[in-house]
């Protein structure tokens, strides 16, 4: 019998290293095939920008399926920026085309950098022209950029204003039998209210009208001066929602011409004096991104992306303890790196974990400088781990501060005994059932977490005023859980300057000295295999699928749930997203 139990386990192990051999073989197949081609630019070329995929600050962010080994990285936002300052100098591109329709939702901070980078490209004196179809609020920002915008005659623009929509819990909590008991310093520290109110309160909605105002103000300001009408004229427009319709928004002068692709594109051949029957000669940005001189000698800044929740963890998955520690300590022993950009989106997380990031920033800023770039949101726990920097940049549309902590704890009692579900203890000794999500906190526990929630603000704010050069008074006066849009932000001196990442790289190579470096962008990006047999060890098929999935709203909800799951203890966390949509 052991002599057939170990031919059966030897032939399991056999067929189960042939098949690894074979995946092995096959995907260096793939890589074979895929490797990147050449890109050409021919003369009268007109610079090509869709909006199909969704823009990435750092390869990280990229989720691609095992099988999809083989293909080529996408350029990141940076790239994509700095391709058009290229082009905005070479002879063979003589505009931009923006060909817009059921785009890919972005962050309102990139199409904002986007929109810059075009409106400095239009100083060449070369053209750029939009064609929209179906768009949202976001590609009709993106759009009025345009020296003239083509609109389908059948084309919809849902040019309508920002909101924010909250989900309360409290009623159901209480019918099924579950409560929260929330320990939060700062009455605008709302991320506990869905849970504790059944709508918002006075505090948050100040806040966040203040929010969507500013950020409204910001855009919409662009968008009439582009488009030649008055900010009354174009938030009357987009009351009356004048863009929905084609021929409402040609009369409302919010696109110039209505036509279709085939005679916009007609009109480009004409105006690059070809004949209408050749080619329009186009690259595509992504494409054209490819084509960047990169160096592979020189003095380097490092551009470290810290992007999504904070976590303990070693996964890449969100801004996760383990891994960018490693990277900031490897930062601090690289002589080569002369300074350190920290890109910040993020809403927070764990306070635990962001203090061991900002002591470990400490101890790198204390060899090189670091400067700091907010992008969509750097709030709480993200305006926490800036606070070692020589300088913090905002953009015009950034969401910061969120100075404040929170804990929240889900007791289950009621519903489990709704259910006749009953529960009874022991212990040895006042306190050893600090915690059950059957009975709740203890008396003394409750106590002991809210000394601990003021022992972390306290430390938080102390932080804080010791690198923005304020009093823990002043630090202590903005905060309470407050969030402030970047305007906002700069005039109470939480931020030193409204400007993008490039400003912030140009600002740290002038506090290192250096003119001539060249870009690292960490953390560097797992191999798609490694990333696969690391998570293999927790429920397979389920969380394979969701991580290789196409739908970014799938993935992104999926680690906002494995985030929170994490969370532990003293939160520092601004649980809200905006999306122009």
């Amino acid at each position: 019998m052991k002599t057939f139990l170990g031919r059966v386990l030897a032939v399991v192990i056999g067929i189960g290293i042939f098949m690894f051999l074979c995946f092995m073989f096959f995907s260096l197949i793939i890589a074979a095939f895929g490797q990147e081609k050449e890109v050409d630019i021919d003369k009268n070329s007109v610079l090509l920008i869709e909006m199909d995929q969704p823009m990435i600050e750092n390869l990280t962010e990229q989720r691609n399926s095992i099988f999809e080994i083989g293909n080529t990285e996408n350029p990141t936002l940076l790239n994509l920026l700095n391709a058009i300052e290229k082009a905005k100098d070479d002879d063979n591109i003589k505009g931009i085309s923006l060909e817009l329709d059921i785009s890919i939702p972005d962050e309102i901070s990139q199409i904002t950098l986007l929109r810059e980078e075009i409106k400095k490209f239009k100083e060449s004196g070369k053209f750029v022209y939009a064609y929209t179809n179906r768009i949202q609020q976001s590609d009709y920002y993106l759009s009025t950029v345009a020296d003239s915008i083509f609109h389908n005659p059948m084309g919809t623009i849902e040019l309508k204003g920002l909101a924010s929509e909250i989900t309360f819990y409290k009623n159901m909590g209480e019918k099924y039998g579950v409560e929260f008991e929330v320990i939060r310093h700062g009455k605008y520290k709302a991320a506990v209210e869905p849970f504790i109110r059944e709508n918002l309160s006075n505090e948050n909605r100040e806040q966040l009208t203040e929010i969507i105002s500013d950020i409204w103000t910001n855009l919409a300001t662009e968008m009439s001066i582009s488009r030649s009408m008055s900010l009354q004229e174009l938030n009357s427009n987009t009351d009356s929602l004048s863009a929905f319709l084609a021929q409402s928004a040609l009369q409302n002068k919010l696109v110039d011409v209505l036509a279709h692709e085939s005679e916009y594109h007609d009109f480009l051949k004409r105006k690059l004096s070809i004949e209408l029957d050749e080619d329009l000669k186009t690259i595509s940005l992504n494409d054209y991104a490819k084509t960047l001189d990169k160096k592979i000698t020189g003095e380097k800044i490092a551009v470290l992306y810290a992007q999504g929740m904070i976590l303990p963890g070693d996964s890449q998955y969100g801004i996760q303890s383990e891994v960018y520690k490693d990277v900031i300590r490897d930062l601090a022993e690289d002589d080569d790196i002369k300074a350190v950009v920290l890109r910040v989106n993020s809403g927070g997380g764990d306070a635990n974990t962001s203090d061991e990031l900002l002591f470990e920033l400490k101890k790198l800023h204390e060899k090189k400088p670091i400067v700091v770039s907010f992008g969509e949101v750097a709030a709480s726990g993200g305006y926490y781990i800036a606070q070692a920097s020589d300088r913090i940049y905002a953009e015009p549309t950034t969401i910061t501060g969120s100075i404040g902590v929170l804990g929240m704890i889900p007791n289950a009692k009621g519903l489990l005994n709704n259910i006749g579900i009953t529960h009874d203890y022991v212990t040895s000794n006042a306190n050893s059932l600090f915690y059950s999500p059957f009975q709740g906190l203890s008396p003394d526990a409750m106590t002991t977490l809210t000394k601990s929630t003021e022992s972390v603000y306290e430390t938080f704010i102390t932080h804080v005023a010791n690198n923005r050069n304020m009093t823990v008074a002043q630090v202590d006066s903005l905060g309470g859980g407050r969030v402030y849009t970047a305007p906002k932000a700069l005039q109470l001196g939480l931020v030193d300057e409204i400007g993008s990442l490039k400003d912030a790289i140009a600002y740290a190579a002038e506090k290192a000295d250096i003119d001539d470096y060249r870009i690292k962008s960490l953390p560097v990006k797992e191999d798609e295999l490694e990333v696969l047999l690391k998570e293999l060890n927790v429920s397979a098929q389920v969380k394979k699928e969701i991580l290789n999935s196409a739908d970014p709203a799938v993935l992104e909800t999926y680690l906002k749930i494995e985030g929170l799951r994490k969370l532990k203890g003293a939160q520092v966390l601004w649980p809200y997203d905006f999306k122009l949509n």
